[in-house]
């Protein structure tokens, strides 16, 4: 490959995952969404698609995703689409939007964005990846360590390795301009993959958000520069070292702040299980302070939100994710839906591959 081509191909690929990196959800201070059922008939998935482009492009603070189940030969039966806002307040804008496109949500419909969650933050994982054909070898190998951020920060990364001797030429070892091309693709494929497989989670496929990857140690050694190999090589590796840590489903916890009548409060079964709570004021009206599982809240927020004449003041916030109770049931696959056009690709195929008549 000469010098041109090789600069050619390079610039490319870095342009693709620019793109790719810009098409990664927003995941930040987002804990809650809206269900919908899955629409089986081809013109209202249409239109329900349709409506909700334009959702997207009305509202780019909104994330879609889906509730899924897979079966064994990887065929995909979609269950409900999910509109992920960045609070409860958020949702209800999107219910108004989603009305003038004639399409009905419920604010009963809430749902929980869980997260997933390791804690395995002391410890280095390491992972590779080989590949070898008849034409170049590819050995890449990561190590990385796993951090928590703050809740609602969303998802970071950070280079610790800054050897550009990492990138090796088992053939060609002179060719200066492909270990430095090199060097540049493999560090960006890592950056993007890093947070690409956050996003897309490793139990159940809910975004490991409010984490941090650090890259500790890498390196990819290949007879001779091909720049797909850096991708894939940064790809599989990193994945198989995240793989090494031992995910958990976890909920948010939210900092709750509210104002209310105080024969409201009293006469409320859901204080009465909330634990830490702290009363600022007793008198008339109440003002009242205290944490509670998102799972326990969500289904009084309307009230709350709604119910003027004993709340009188209603504030929550994201404050950290705890692990969900043992009685909790996740068994539907959730999947973010971040590159709109190749999932309505995808369901345009499903379609027509379940036309097909079988032979």
């Amino acid at each position: 490959m000469n010098e041109s081509t090789k600069k050619y191909n390079f610039d490319n690929m870095i342009r693709y995952l620019n793109d790719q990196m810009e098409l990664l959800p927003n995941l930040e201070s987002k804990y809650m969404g809206l269900t919908m059922p899955f629409p089986q008939q081809t013109a209202l998935r249409n239109r329900i698609i349709e409506s909700i482009e334009a959702l997207i492009k009305y509202d780019q603070d909104v994330c879609i995703a889906v509730h899924l189940n897979q079966a064994d030969d990887r065929s995909i039966e979609y269950k409900k689409i999910i509109l992920i806002g960045n609070d409860y307040l958020h949702l209800k804008r999107i219910i108004d939007f989603m009305e003038r496109q004639h399409i009905k949500l419920n604010i009963k419909d809430t749902c929980i964005l869980y997260r997933e969650y390791t804690a395995d933050l002391n410890i280095h994982l390491k992972g590779n990846h080989s590949r070898i054909t008849s034409l170049n070898d590819l050995f890449a190998g990561v190590e990385i360590h796993i951090d928590h951020i703050q809740a609602g920060m969303g998802y970071k990364y950070e280079n610790k390795q800054v050897d550009e001797g990492i990138i090796h030429y088992c053939c060609h070892k002179d060719d200066e301009e492909g270990k430095e091309l090199g060097y540049q693709l493999f560090i960006k494929s890592l950056d993007y993959f890093s947070k690409k497989l956050l996003a897309e989670g490793f139990v159940l496929g809910y975004p490991a958000v409010d984490s941090k990857i650090k890259i500790m140690k890498a390196s990819c050694t290949m007879c001779f520069y091909r720049d797909y190999y850096y991708i894939s090589g940064a790809h599989i590796s990193l994945k198989n070292a995240m793989l090494k840590a031992d995910w958990q489903i976890c909920e948010p916890l939210m900092q709750i702040h509210m104002t209310c009548n105080k024969l409201y409060f009293e006469g409320n079964s859901f204080f009465r299980e909330v634990e830490n709570i702290y009363i600022f004021e007793d008198k008339e009206d109440c003002k009242l302070s205290f944490k509670s599982r998102l799972s326990t809240i969500i289904e009084i927020l309307e009230e709350m939100y709604d119910h003027k004449k004993d709340v009188l003041d209603f504030h929550m916030k994201l404050d950290s994710f705890v692990p969900i109770e043992d009685d909790t049931q996740l068994k539907e696959k959730f999947k973010v839906i971040y590159n709109f056009d190749k999932w309505k690709d995808e369901l345009n195929d499903q379609e027509v591959n379940s036309a097909v008549p079988p032979v």
